[in-house]
């Protein structure tokens, strides 16, 4: 039992202190792109592992694996949202200022017509496996694992949110970032949930990367 507890504390505090060191970078340090994501690759990744190799913990299991249907059906969850999430702006876009919203999102970001095409692909295929390792995989799964399923869902999607609102607050007025807030937190425990049945990361990873694809065509379109 108390091995259990110091893993638990172990774990809950990695998650919250790799929150703080990003959102830090992201709001105070302001560094060049490619540098913040750099720090987040030492931070989301490299940092959760270390504390986990400290504690003893397992990070690969016999749940690692994925088969050529497992792909395909994967790969189709992810054009399926990807299509929602482009039908919704289409939907919406005479009634949303997604302009100014994606002009803003950019400019804090850094991103502009010369780097776009590399933060895009950063964005949807890195930056997306960073944050499915450290929420999903280290604050869902792992963490589950020695406390009840329900904290860990509660704290791996409320971190979620709390980290991405600390990015975007500033860009938002206060209506819209608190249905962000709600909206991300809902994410984050859809999140979990797809991926608590199979104990891996790939389907919530799938839905992520292919929603960043989305949101980055979007901000290619107003580019």
């Amino acid at each position: 039992m108390k091995k259990a507890r110091k893993e638990q504390l172990g774990l809950i505090a990695v998650v919250i202190i790799c929150c703080i060191i990003m959102a830090l970078f992201e709001t105070v340090i302001e560094p060049a792109y490619w540098v913040k994501s750099a720090a987040k690759v030492t931070v989301f990744l490299l940092l959760p592992l270390i504390i986990m190799k400290l504690l003893k913990i397992k990070v690969l299991d016999n749940n690692s694996a994925l088969n050529k249907k497992d792909i395909i059906k994967l790969l189709l969850l992810g054009f399926a949202i990807y299509a929602v999430i482009i039908g919704v702006y289409f939907l919406t876009r005479n009634i949303f200022d997604y302009s100014s919203l994606v002009n803003s999102q950019m400019a804090d970001q850094k991103v502009d017509k010369n780097n776009f095409i590399w933060v895009a692909l950063y964005i949807s295929f890195g930056n997306s496996f960073l944050e499915e390792f450290l929420f999903r995989f280290t604050a869902f799964l792992k963490l589950s694992g020695f406390i009840s399923k329900k904290f860990a869902y509660i704290f791996s999607s409320v971190m979620f949110a709390v980290y991405h609102i600390a990015m975007i607050g500033s860009s938002f007025p206060l209506p819209l970032l608190i249905l962000a807030l709600i909206g991300l937190t809902a994410g984050g425990l859809i999140f979990d949930y797809v991926d608590d049945k199979n104990k891996n990361i790939y389907n919530s990873w799938i839905v992520h990367m292919f929603a960043d694809l989305a949101i980055v065509t979007i901000w290619y379109i107003h580019i």
